[in-house]
């Protein structure tokens, strides 16, 4: 029962860190997408939804997050359950 509790709450921990560590990798990847130049001045090429740069970066970090982590918590999970 104990260990039942225990892998529920993990997993729904996981969710909302998965989101943060998502938003953060999100931030740090702005460095590697180009600048685009203008008579204004230069800015980030990225665009999403309406959000320029680090911004689209960082939404687009925190819903892969928000999926990836849960999964591959659950699959890590598996393989320690089976290679046993």
């Amino acid at each position: 029962m104990k260990r039942t509790i225990l892998l529920i709450t993990t997993f729904i921990l996981s969710i909302p860190l998965g989101g943060i560590i998502g938003f953060f990798i999100g931030l740090v990847s702005i460095t590697f997408v180009p600048s685009c130049c203008d008579d204004a001045g230069c800015h980030s090429c990225f665009k999403f939804r309406g959000l320029i740069g680090y911004e689209a970066t960082a939404t687009i970090g925190f819903w892969i997050g928000l999926f990836l982590i849960p999964l591959i918590y659950i699959l890590l999970l598996a393989y320690l359950k089976f290679r046993k």
